[in-house]
């Protein structure tokens, strides 16, 4: 009996001291942490910090984000509080049923707890009639895109604390009525993917991701792109990608909310689908100047899918706060950027977003862009 006594004393000792060991000679490289972690810098000392109690709390801070194998002590922490109590140390994520990830502003967008109101969305749509009337009379072409949402095609995988049973009305289907009404040109991809849920030949999402995937943002854009051929009367040379790739070494982003989690297990294992994208062929199909304004979920159709090989100007305006040239490869931000000298140059605009951004839709654009066309009506 004292030996196992001397044992156990023997195995706290070492476990209390190897932190220390670690942190003063780093014999052990952990891997560092995913998402917006940031280590905190040690205080500088001074009298004035000393007595008004910042430097001890600043130099806290420190030594605690420079505990030897912190990282590994955290997935540890996280991996036992999402197997064994259902918690996500990651922002907005939760644990859904079946594996399934989700994040909640999501999951309240579906239920139309985001709801923005008759009246604010009808003012929008009626903006955006006049923005597309007046650009189409200069030869250009305005689309609002819905871009599909996960928690819209696997609402039976909620958790069963985030179900609404009598939810509300959504902007996503207001927005899609009163647009229709006005004359908005739109291309719905919410509710296709929603009808290709179990008929797509690929996955169009992970289970741990958030986004679509990678073979859906290639399929979204193809589409846009057929759409646009068929309002402009053109033809866009479009690339070849009937090949696939699949690996269940996520890529891509498809395991971007997963990641997040630092768990020392991944959530699910699955097989997604990577198309070989090959160039666009020459000749003399016609490339589009393009614009798009909008969220995550259309920064991923353009850049990781196919739509800027389709486009001779391709710019992606994030939010309408931050300018990528993604064919220049430049960037900039609103504020300091000519845009609407861009949108004189551009053959069409995009406003797409999916659902849970639906609240601020164009996050101020179309308002600024209609107190240019119409300085006389602000």
């Amino acid at each position: 009996m004292e030996k196992h006594k001397k044992g156990l004393l023997y195995f706290i000792f070492i476990v209390l001291v190897l932190p220390l060991l670690e942190q003063n000679f780093q014999f052990i490289k952990s891997a560092p942490l995913k998402g917006g972690f940031k280590n905190a810098v040690d205080s500088a000392f001074t009298t004035d910090s000393w007595w008004d109690g910042t430097f001890q709390a600043q130099r806290e801070k420190f030594l605690n984000d420079a505990t030897g194998f912190r990282p590994d002590l955290v997935r540890l922490t996280n991996q036992i509080d999402f197997t064994f109590f259902d918690i996500c140390h990651s922002g907005w994520t939760v644990k859904g049923k079946n594996q399934y990830l989700f994040q909640w502003p999501y999951i309240n967008a579906y239920y139309g707890l985001d709801f923005s109101g008759r009246t604010l969305i009808l003012d929008r749509c009626i903006k955006m009639k006049a923005l597309q009337d007046t650009l189409g009379k200069l030869g250009k072409s305005f689309v609002l895109v819905y871009l599909p949402s996960k928690a819209t095609s696997y609402p039976e995988y909620f958790p069963d604390d985030r179900v609404v049973k009598n939810p509300g009305p959504t902007n996503y289907v207001v927005y899609r009525h009163i647009a229709d009404s006005v004359g908005i040109n739109q291309v719905d991809m919410e509710a296709w993917f929603l009808s290709m849920k179990n008929h797509s030949q690929e996955p169009l999402y992970s289970k741990q991701g958030i986004h679509w995937s990678k073979y859906g943002a290639i399929l979204g854009g193809d589409s846009l792109m057929s759409y646009i051929e068929h309002l402009r009367n053109i033809h866009i040379p479009h690339p070849i990608w009937a090949k696939m790739q699949h690996s269940d070494t996520l890529r891509g982003g498809d395991d971007d909310i997963a990641s997040e989690l630092n768990l020392i297990f991944p959530e699910a294992h699955e097989t997604m689908a990577y198309p070989i994208v090959e160039d666009v062929p020459q000749g003399d199909m016609k490339k589009i100047n393009a614009i798009y304004i909008g969220d995550s979920y259309a920064f991923k159709m353009i850049e990781f899918g196919i739509i800027y090989k389709m486009n001779n100007q391709c710019e992606y305006w994030g939010y309408f706060d931050d300018v990528h040239d993604i064919n220049g490869h430049n960037f900039t931000y609103i504020n300091s950027y000519d845009w609407i000298g861009a949108m004189n140059r551009a053959d069409c605009i995009f406003l797409a977003y999916t659902q849970f951004n639906f609240p601020n839709l164009g996050n101020g654009f179309i308002e600024k862009a209609y107190d240019h066309f119409f300085p006389a009506k602000k």
